[in-house]
């Protein structure tokens, strides 16, 4: 049997003690990814509110995606959560497409510098192999934040 832990957890008993309003929080920052160089937390949190809002009847104000975020909720209302767990599916759902589009990306550019011949060019067969390295780093990228091996 496979156990599954949470981030800061050892322990198997650990996940089942990770409430609501943890699950919330998880879901939330990782809608915040990823997060540009210099992101302040504010701005993502708003990010993050914005993809919930797209889920709900009335948009996520940034006060209570914060309290989420920063796990002061008291409470997560059911449609909350629903609407958590929709946006989190459309992140992984785009970053897999991503991932397989870096990945095709990647395969293609590898074959095309295989088949290119060094010698017409050696300056445009470096930049087709450091582009493919580049694209093969943005998939290993994308699959890290899915959580995908």
């Amino acid at each position: 049997m496979q156990e599954n832990f949470t981030e800061g957890s050892e322990k198997a008993s650990e996940v089942s003690r990770m409430t609501t309003i943890d699950q919330a929080s998880v879901m939330i920052r990782d809608l915040a990814e990823p997060r540009p160089v210099g992101d302040t937390v504010k701005a993502a949190i708003t990010r993050a509110s914005r993809a919930v809002s797209a889920f709900l009847q009335e948009p996520m104000s940034y006060g209570r995606a914060e309290d989420i975020w920063r796990r002061e909720a008291r409470r997560i209302d059911a449609a909350e959560m629903d609407a958590l767990r929709a946006a989190h599916e459309r992140r992984n759902r785009v970053l897999r497409e991503e991932i397989r589009a870096a990945s095709i990306l990647a395969d293609r550019l590898e074959r095309l510098a295989a088949s290119a011949r060094p010698a017409t060019d050696p300056a445009l067969d470096a930049e087709i192999r450091a582009a493919s390295r580049q694209a093969q780093r943005t998939a290993r990228a994308l699959r890290s934040l899915t959580g995908a091996a």
